[in-house]
């Protein structure tokens, strides 16, 4: 793959054909995903079951572990990145998937009304480069080559907003790959490319190997905007407003569920590192595991309310200023449950 081989515009790159569906195909989906998940009286849902090499993939052990579940049934639906998990979404087979407030945004520009329900995960984007590289910062890496996450992604989407913020427009101040986690490790592995932008807690196991950590997304965000980058949403649970208005129990009931799996985190940070298989990492990377209960828990957030809703609110304001969206969604693409219906 060249450099830059497949690199598009920044709205282009965002908008991204809805996930693969455009508008007209999107909306005619909708109503599959109106009706209520399960039977009479059940608190039934299909979610999407997150891989291992993703931060959100302790969560259902988390919740299996310690009995959180309750009255409801859940049904795991496995995807295979991020825009076949938003497809699988709109076409029905999930309830339920992970979204960030950009991917809702552009949704909502295709025609697909899209709503952020609940708390999923704090930014936890990085750039790191090899332990003997001579960059110091992402701006010393402009016009060097950099491997990134899939462009419809949230973590690319937000390392997008980070750069836009401090003056720089990732798609053309750089030579990016961007691609599946695992696609720019072998890249960064093989010295294919001088940095690389990934997730945890892929993240912690480079750093653990020596490479070196020169940034997060968060402080990018926070030094662009003068705003603490503990604050910097990632993405949520979020799914059709149909599908969450006919069913709020459920709705309601998966988000305490989110909100307590993280609680057990904060209160036992130790959980990160007993639940290393989940992550994908093997029990002979033992410095990795180690790392995780000090790099890992403020990415689980304990609280979903008008702090992240600000939140929220200003990343389409800032994505809005820099082209990344059109405009303002009309309605706001999330929703507090605990507030009144």
């Amino acid at each position: 793959m060249s450099p830059g081989a497949h690199l598009h515009d920044r709205r282009t790159v965002l908008r991204a054909g809805l996930f693969g569906l455009a508008g007209a195909a999107a909306t005619s989906f909708l109503a599959a995903c109106g009706s209520p998940s399960g039977g009479h009286g059940t608190l039934a849902a299909r979610v999407e079951d997150t891989q291992a090499g993703t931060a959100g993939a302790i969560i259902r052990p988390i919740t299996e572990q310690n009995g959180l579940l309750g009255a409801l049934d859940l049904t795991y639906v496995a995807g295979t990145g991020p825009g076949d998990v938003q497809n699988k979404l709109l076409s029905g087979a999930l309830d339920v998937s992970s979204m960030g407030p950009l991917g809702a945004a552009v949704a909502g520009e295709a025609g697909a009304d899209l709503v952020l329900f609940s708390t999923s995960l704090n930014n936890h984007v990085r750039w790191l480069v090899p332990e003997n590289s001579p960059y110091r910062t992402p701006s010393d890496l402009r016009g060097k080559r950099v491997a990134t996450p899939p462009n419809n992604s949230d973590a690319f989407r937000s390392t997008q907003l980070a750069a836009a913020v401090n003056g720089s427009e990732l798609t053309k101040d750089y030579q990016l790959f961007p691609g599946a986690v695992l696609a720019g490790l072998a890249l960064f592995d093989r010295g294919d490319v001088d940095a690389i932008v990934t997730i945890e807690p892929n993240a912690t196991r480079l750093v653990a190997r020596g490479a070196r950590q020169i940034a997060t997304v968060g402080q990018l965000w926070s030094q662009g905007t003068g705003e603490d980058p503990n604050t910097l949403f990632l993405n949520a649970q979020g799914s059709t407003r149909a599908w969450v208005e006919q069913n709020r129990p459920v709705a309601a009931a998966l988000a305490e569920l989110r909100l307590r799996a993280h609680r057990i985190v904060h209160d036992r940070p130790s959980v990160l590192a007993d639940l290393h298989e989940a992550y994908g990492i093997p029990a002979t990377e033992r410095a990795a595991i180690e790392l995780l209960p000090t790099r890992l828990p403020d990415i689980y957030p304990v609280e979903w309310g008008p702090t992240t809703f600000a939140n929220l609110r200003r990343q389409l304001q800032v994505a809005q200023s820099v082209g990344l969206v059109k405009a303002q969604p009309a309605k706001d693409p999330w929703i507090n449950l605990g507030a009144p219906a």
